[in-house]
């Protein structure tokens, strides 16, 4: 129901399968420059026609070069699904190597640990305890996330305390084993995989914060404003150790009004509020159109000759240009998209998921910086 993890060996069949149908498409493009070349070099003597009208023939380069356009976005689409795969395999390589390791590592710890106290593993397995969550915390986890379950509290209230339940048991368990390796000196060397992420953008949060929070994001992306609730909360949570970067990501194929918006955040960051009109603009995503954003940027204090000056003269639309490129880079074509101290997280995922990885990069931070 909440949990949307997909295990990593079913993430890289998918994407060993997706390697071998781009890898079609891969040299079929690259013979496709050479023999661009070879028509244009033999067009003139009439061979390697594609056409012919009347006595005129055609080359494949020809052709090629009346629809440049075209042809530019074949290309820039390849690029792009290339990228995206190259960096799904990335991911889902580490994330087989480290589910691996761990198998390994938590194997040998348990022999260790029953091999000392003389027992079968079953036995130290049984001292993992976990208590049933009561209703309270069913009901306040149930709140805390109700715009995403959609569903009265009495529907789910099973599901959220079974799902609250595995929760725990992993967490438990997982320190379980942590405790064993610490004390039979077992230590994964592995680092979480990372992307590197050029933190570039209006920042919230202290510069100095440990933990660094990179989201391309869409203010008409209603999944958006729901994981911006969680970021919210997350900065009252840890106001010294998390900052979180804003890159834009208008999807305007699907938002009509997100790309004006994106601009609008860039405009009113030029006068200084822009995290005045990001909270405003997710607050109300119904008020996103050229009017009401005005209206808005006059409630917050801008002025308002500027705000629509910088608009009018396309140069925000400029600024949008440099995070769609490092989307592109990415590989990114979806929002909400996180990257945790360069760890990639996307979709409206819980606030316990965030908080898992930043705990875990606090509890690294200090021997990173030894």
């Amino acid at each position: 129901m909440i949990n949307r993890s997909i295990p990593g060996s079913r993430e890289f069949a998918r994407a060993i399968r997706a390697a071998a149908a781009l890898g079609l498409i891969a040299s079929t493009l690259s013979l496709a420059g050479p023999r661009c070349a070879a028509s244009a070099e033999s067009s003139s003597s009439g061979q390697n026609a594609i056409g012919i009208i009347g006595k005129e023939r055609i080359s494949e380069a020809e052709v090629v070069a009346a629809n440049q356009a075209d042809f530019d976005r074949l290309q820039s689409d390849y690029e792009t699904q290339r990228r995206q795969l190259e960096l799904k395999y990335a991911k889902s390589r580490h994330d087989l190597v480290q589910q691996q390791l761990d198998k390994r590592l938590d194997r040998d710890a348990l022999d260790k640990e029953a091999k000392s106290r003389g027992v079968a593993t079953d036995a130290v397995l049984a001292d993992i305890k976990v208590e049933a969550p009561t209703d309270e915390e069913a009901r306040a986890f149930y709140e805390a996330n109700k715009e995403r379950i959609k569903q009265p509290y009495e529907a789910v209230a099973p599901k959220v305390r079974e799902y609250l339940t595995t929760q725990r048991h992993q967490a438990a368990t997982r320190s379980f084993y942590d405790d064993l390796r610490a004390k039979h000196g077992i230590r994964s060397l592995l680092d979480r995989y990372r992307v590197s992420v050029a933190a570039i953008g209006p920042a919230r949060g202290q510069s100095t914060a440990p933990v660094t929070i990179i989201e391309f994001g869409d203010f008409q992306c209603p999944y958006c404003k729901v994981a911006e609730a969680s970021l919210r909360t997350l900065m009252e949570r840890y106001p010294r150790d998390v900052r979180i970067v804003f890159r834009n990501l208008p999807l305007t194929q699907l938002h009509p009004d997100a790309k004006i918006a994106a601009e609008a955040a860039v405009c009113a960051d030029r006068q200084g509020k822009f995290w005045e009109m990001h909270d405003a603009m997710y607050d109300d995503q119904n008020g996103l159109n050229m009017e009401a954003l005005k209206s808005t940027a006059t409630h917050l204090g801008l002025n308002p000759d500027r705000f629509s000056a910088c608009i009018a003269d396309g140069s925000a639309g400029q600024a949008l240009d440099l995070d769609a490129k490092a989307a592109r880079d990415l590989g990114l074509t979806g929002t909400p998209y996180f990257f945790i101290n360069g760890r990639p997280l996307d979709g409206d995922v819980p606030i316990e998921k965030f908080e898992s990885i930043i705990q875990d990069e606090l509890h690294r931070a200090p021997h990173d910086r030894g």
